[in-house]
């Protein structure tokens, strides 16, 4: 028996690497999704799932030729992949995939699952909504909520989270779902969102006392009981705060400085990185849509099994779409790095560095705790 694991974009080498390692090549297909990747992240949510599920039932085809019989399927996601896959298995199972193969695994690391739009006040927000909104092309779009999905007045998330679609009811037949989520320095996409949660409780760390799985700490807290509220008393005293603080705004200094100079650096080498990405995307937007209309060509799969329903606004849209995946149900692990603070890439062990050593230890916990074969 055989088993694909599809894993999304180049970024989780590593956990493709563990994967086999794990398991034997007679148990297991690794492969790593290649026609989304890098710049065509630009394009969107739905045309990079129509990539990668195409390039998926390629593979089964190829691999039917060579006499290989998938009868089992994961999909692992990282970041924006997480939400492609969420799209990807919809699309494979509207084409009765899943009544060929059993789906086992779904996964996903530091998944932005409620988007990336800030519901916190203040002009420092409410710019981060809007220029991020605008500087990724169709993917900012859809992270940030501002688009309409096939004209159904609402964003792309929200279907994806509609209870009656058909993204849902493939998720909802996998065997295992299960999602880690940082919960410090993931400037990229922060607690609530990855973990699918109304509110982060991890904003004031110094009140918590962390749990965490057995031998898997101090990295991968308990899904069960995360942590304890500390008592007033067991709290640090103010001078011992200030003290702290005052350490680490001294250490920080030189670090600061070199931030002042090389951030509006950086910031005009992104605008028009992102200008000129925007531009390309757009084109290739506008290529596949005509080619999707062209002679020959079939439906757009229908999303809904039933009618959809209305369209909410805002945080009602994040709360509906906490209930319908909550309704599904995740299996969620808070992740605490502690030795970088760019704990989005260290999560997977994005590359080779020892700083993010201890997303080893997470990809490991998921292989040995949650992956079924």
């Amino acid at each position: 028996m055989d088993t694909a694991a599809d894993i999304y974009q180049n970024h989780l080498n590593y956990v493709a690497e563990s994967i086999r390692n794990h398991f034997s090549d007679e148990q297991l297909v690794v492969y790593s999704a290649k026609r989304n990747t890098g710049s065509l992240t630009y394009d969107g949510i739905e045309i990079g799932a129509e990539r990668v599920a195409k390039e998926i039932e390629d593979l089964i085809e190829q691999l039917a030729r060579d006499d290989v019989c998938v009868d089992r399927f994961s999909i692992v996601g990282y970041s924006l992949g997480g939400l492609v896959a969420r799209f990807v298995v919809g699309l494979l199972d509207h084409k009765a995939y899943f009544k060929r193969m059993r789906p086992v695994n779904f996964v996903t690391f530091a998944t932005p699952h409620l988007g990336v739009r800030t519901p916190l006040l203040g002009y420092q927000n409410q710019l981060w909504n809007v220029l991020g909104a605008r500087t990724l092309s169709q993917s900012g779009r859809e992270l940030f909520m501002i688009d309409n999905f096939r004209q159904t007045g609402r964003p792309l998330l929200s279907v994806l989270a509609d209870p009656e679609s058909i993204f849902i009811h493939a998720l909802a037949k996998f065997e295992t779902r299960c999602l880690y989520a940082n919960v410090v320095n993931d400037r990229s996409a922060v607690f609530y969102t990855t973990a699918i949660s109304k509110y982060d409780p991890y904003v004031h760390m110094d009140r918590l006392r962390l749990r965490y799985v057995e031998n898997y700490g101090p990295v991968v807290l308990d899904p069960e009981r995360p942590f304890d509220t500390l008592s007033q008393e067991d709290l640090p005293t103010f001078y011992d705060r200030l003290r702290t603080r005052g350490q680490s705004s001294l250490r920080r200094i030189p670090i600061l400085i070199a931030l002042g100079v090389l951030i509006p650096i950086a910031v005009v080498g992104f605008l028009i990185n992102s200008a000129v990405q925007t531009i390309r995307s757009q084109r290739r937007i506008q290529l596949h849509e005509k080619d999707e209309q062209g002679p020959g060509r079939v439906d757009r799969t229908p999303l809904f099994v039933q009618n959809m329903r209305v369209g909410l606004e805002d945080a009602f849209e994040n709360f509906a779409a906490i209930k319908s995946l909550d309704h599904v149900g995740f299996k969620k692990f808070p992740v605490y790095i502690h030795k970088s603070s760019h704990s989005h890439a260290a999560i997977i062990v994005r590359t080779s560095r020892a700083a993010f050593e201890e997303g080893k230890l997470v990809v490991k916990h998921w292989l040995e705790k949650e992956f079924n074969l």
